[in-house]
């Protein structure tokens, strides 16, 4: 809409009236003002909370079980087939889905001629069920922590095809081109366009200006942000805690647990837990640690990451990531291999080890490097694609 650009934006649980969306934004609320972006409603907004309303009630009422995942699956499909049956009348030259939820609306855009755009969050879904089959094999105990790796057979199908059936396929990260390409998606239809983030929202001082700023003088603070699963390679920065003697490492994690908590039984006193926090919340605490330790086995983009910088966090993260695409290694973060704890103890030794100076000149260079990731440069990046009408 700031382009010029939207003719309309169709989605499920978004609060669509603006006059709603200030009081949200002046309440604070915390359930509703994650339902819309600022200033997005009206007229350009068709908003229908009945494709998502079970999955909703599922969710607060049992948590993520297999039934509220199936209601996720019934969800895309009934919204994909609403928003096809509408694209032939709309006046608009192209139409962008997002994966999962796009499959018949991208055949349907083709049929009355317009640009059939999906973008791709995460990573393809074949990538996606070998990284993490392997990685449930290798960890039998962390297995039921991943999720994703299963789908009904009709809707595998459809996140096979999608990148396929589209014209355009945007990728979120190099390393989901990487994914897109290994199955065979030509490169041609491909286009880089990394997602943004809300800076102004985190608050931010440099870390030479905070209490306890010498880390030198007290324990090293790692902060892991996220559901505690196996995806995220949570054993892996758990296996390096155990290299380091008590008191000079902590680790701390907020999330909630996915699955049934097997795997940490062994971790016991590894780590302190502080259950899970608002967005906002979040957004506040980042600021009371001093890196964040993502080893991730599977991720397509990876919020927490660019979130975690620009507070000032240095990133221990690994490849299957977009941490390449913003980290220089041991400048403002660390490139780690997937399933190496040997290499993330390492990247927090080195860490552990910096003078307070060279840390605070990492800090800085963390949060300056994820100034290219906000979504004023989201739009910016957005336009030029346009502009040029999708050429590579």
């Amino acid at each position: 809409m700031r382009l010029g650009l939207l003719d309309k934006f169709y989605t499920s649980s978004y609060v669509a009236p603006l006059w709603l969306q200030r009081y949200f934004t002046r309440t604070n609320n915390t359930f509703f003002s994650r339902r819309y972006l600022q200033g997005l409603g009206g007229r350009f907004v068709d908003a229908n909370w009945r494709f998502e309303l079970k999955e909703i009630y599922l969710r607060r009422r049992y948590g993520k079980i297999q039934t509220t995942q199936d209601a996720v699956y019934d969800r895309d499909i009934q919204f994909d087939q609403y928003v096809a049956g509408l694209l032939n009348g709309r006046p608009s030259e192209a139409y962008w889905g997002f994966q999962g939820s796009a499959h018949d609306s991208l055949l349907a855009a083709k049929r009355s001629n317009k640009l059939a755009i999906v973008e791709l969050a995460t990573a393809h879904v074949k990538a996606a069920q070998r990284i993490l089959g392997e990685e449930a094999k290798l960890h039998p105990d962390w297995a039921d922590s991943i999720d994703n790796l299963v789908f009904p057979p009709h809707y595998q199908q459809r996140l096979e095809d999608e990148p396929h059936h589209a014209d355009i396929v945007m990728a979120a990260s190099k390393f989901t081109v990487s994914t897109l390409l290994e199955d065979g998606v030509p490169q041609s239809k491909i286009r880089l366009l990394p997602l943004g983030f809300e800076l102004e929202h985190i608050p931010y001082t440099p870390k030479d200006q905070l209490p306890n700023a010498q880390i030198s003088k007290r324990p090293l603070r790692l902060l892991y942000a996220g559901n505690l699963t196996q995806r995220k390679g949570l054993r892996y920065a758990l296996d390096a805690m155990r290299t380091f003697p008590k008191g000079e490492v902590e680790l701390h994690i907020i999330g909630g647990l996915q699955g049934s908590g097997k795997g940490l039984k062994e971790y016991e006193g590894e780590y302190q837990h502080h259950g899970r926090l608002s967005q906002y919340e979040m957004f506040r605490a980042y600021q009371d640690y001093d890196a964040l330790i993502l080893p991730t086995v599977f991720e397509g983009f990876g919020l927490v990451i660019v979130e975690a910088m620009a507070a000032g966090l240095p990133v221990i993260t690994t490849a299957h990531s977009m941490g390449p695409d913003v980290i220089t290694h041991q400048q403002s973060g660390y490139i780690v291999p997937i399933r190496d704890s040997q290499a993330v103890a390492h990247a927090i030794a080195h860490l552990r080890q910096l003078s307070d100076q060279d840390y605070w000149a990492m800090s800085a260079a963390a949060r300056q490097s994820v100034l290219n990731f906000t979504w004023q440069v989201y739009a910016a990046n957005l336009q030029k694609l346009v502009e040029g009408r999708f050429s590579a």
